[in-house]
């Protein structure tokens, strides 16, 4: 049986690492730092957001 690998195409590459691409990721997860101003949620998005490159992250 055939495996199939997909892979990002640099132009995805380009959108995804531009600001609205990466405003509206944080957004799925409510994450959006100007609705979150306090110091408790701060650090609950970097939380959240090291849990999220963790996954990314493995294998």
């Amino acid at each position: 049986m055939p495996y199939l690998t997909l892979a990002w195409t640099p132009e995805q590459l380009d959108k995804m690492n531009r600001e609205p691409f990466m405003v509206d990721f944080l957004d799925t997860f409510k994450l959006s730092p100007l609705t979150l101003a306090t110091d408790q949620a701060i650090a609950s998005m970097n939380k959240t957001l090291d849990r999220v490159e963790a996954e990314i992250a493995k294998p």
